[in-house]
Order: C-alpha cells, then sequence, then structure tokens
C-alpha cells in the first residue's frame, strides 16, 4: 500500500513539475498583457499532449504483452493532470474568448478565409464542444480514485472511463475548429493531426495485438498496480 501510494506521489510530482514549467515558460516569455493568452495555448496543448500519452499507455501495454490493462495509476494520473490542463484552458479561453472583442476579430471580420458563416458554425461549435469536455473532463476525475472503482464495480468503472475516448476526439475537433478560426500557424495544426493520428493508430494495433494473442482463449486483463 505505502509503495503503491510513493509511486503515485512521484507520478504527480513529475506532471507537476512539467506543468508548472511549461505554464512558467510561458507565462514569462512575453508581455504580462497578453501572458493569459500564452497560458491558454500552452493549457490547452498540454491537455491534448497528456490525455494522449494517458490514451497510449493500455495499447503500449497491450502491444507488449497481449493483455487489456483495467486499472493503471499512471495512466489514471496523467489524465488527472490533462484534464486539470484543460480546465485551466477552459476557464481562461472564456475569458479571452467569450467576448464581442474575440467576434470581431476572428469570427465577424477575420481579413482571411473561411467565410463569416462558416467561421459562426466553427465558433458556436467548437464551444460547445468546449463545455462539453470540460463536463466530461470533471466526470472523469470524479472517477479518478479508488474509492469510485469500489463504489461502482471495476467492469462499470471502466465502462465509464471509457468516456475519455470521446474526450480526446472532441478535443481534437475543439482544436482543430479554433486553430482555423484563429489562423494558427500551420506546425501546430500538424501537431494536432499527429496526436490524433498516432493515438488512434495505436488504439488499433493494441487491440490487434489482444486479438492476435488470445486467438480464442479468454480475454486476459490484467489489474495493474502502477
Amino acid at each position: 500500500m505505502a509503495g503503491r501510494m510513493n509511486h503515485r506521489f512521484r507520478n504527480h510530482g513529475a506532471l507537476l513539475a512539467v506543468t508548472v514549467i511549461c505554464l512558467g515558460v510561458s507565462a514569462a516569455s512575453g508581455p504580462g498583457a497578453t501572458a493569459a493568452d500564452r497560458l491558454s495555448i500552452v493549457s490547452a496543448y498540454l491537455c491534448l499532449f497528456l490525455l494522449g500519452v494517458a490514451l497510449a499507455i493500455g495499447p503500449a501495454n497491450a502491444i507488449r504483452k497481449g493483455k487489456a490493462l483495467v486499472n493503471v495509476y499512471a495512466r489514471r494520473d496523467t489524465g488527472i493532470w490533462a484534464a486539470l490542463n484543460g480546465l485551466l484552458h477552459f476557464f481562461l479561453a472564456n475569458v479571452l474568448a467569450m467576448n464581442y472583442e474575440y467576434l470581431g476579430i476572428y469570427v465577424e471580420n477575420a481579413p482571411v478565409p473561411p467565410s463569416v458563416p462558416v467561421r459562426e458554425a466553427l465558433y458556436l461549435w467548437g464551444t460547445i464542444l468546449g463545455y462539453v469536455i470540460a463536463v466530461l473532463f470533471i466526470m472523469l476525475m470524479g472517477l479518478s480514485n479508488d474509492w469510485m472503482v469500489r463504489k461502482v464495480g471495476l467492469k462499470w468503472w471502466k465502462r465509464l472511463q471509457r468516456a475519455s475516448y470521446a474526450a480526446f476526439i472532441f478535443t481534437c475537433a475543439h482544436a482543430f475548429m479554433f486553430q482555423v478560426l484563429e489562423t494558427r500557424a500551420a506546425v501546430w495544426v500538424v501537431v494536432v493531426a499527429l496526436v490524433t493520428v498516432l493515438i488512434i493508430a495505436g488504439q488499433g494495433l493494441g487491440i490487434a495485438a489482444i486479438r492476435k494473442l488470445r486467438d480464442g482463449k479468454p480475454r486476459a486483463v490484467e489489474p495493474a498496480r502502477g
């Protein structure tokens, strides 16, 4: 028990350090007046990256061992910090983007394609997805503890945790929408696209590895400890 808690403390310490360093560097890298905008952007990419890492842990294990991990602390802890960064971005983005100034610059009077109707649709659906993602993150954080595993049972806990896949897909779609709106540099579009493709491909490879190994045998489920 003590060893498991120490392992989780190390996980959270490392993830806290990564988050603080990235956000601290972004806040200090330019004028104070635009710090909130930089923090919003960096927290969004941290959220996407950490969520991708969390979702990659299961397939990576499946490819190595051919077993489906159900309760993995490393995956759970990484997901918590993905959600925390996502909720920070949600708060900052609402402050920065939910106003007439933002609408005027990026929606109604943008000097580059796409057209205003398309921009209005991107803004509307991107904003709706942002709220849906925030709700999913709050739910997933509420599930990320041993008490909830015992309360709902491992089978139902795992089913509820699959909302993380929806959160990832919605996060990628939300990112693409606002990158088009804000005409972000192509490199960031490529980063989002690569993370999306790699995670989806990894899930497929993990499923294929499990199916190949079992060859008609009952599926092996390993409740991992860390």
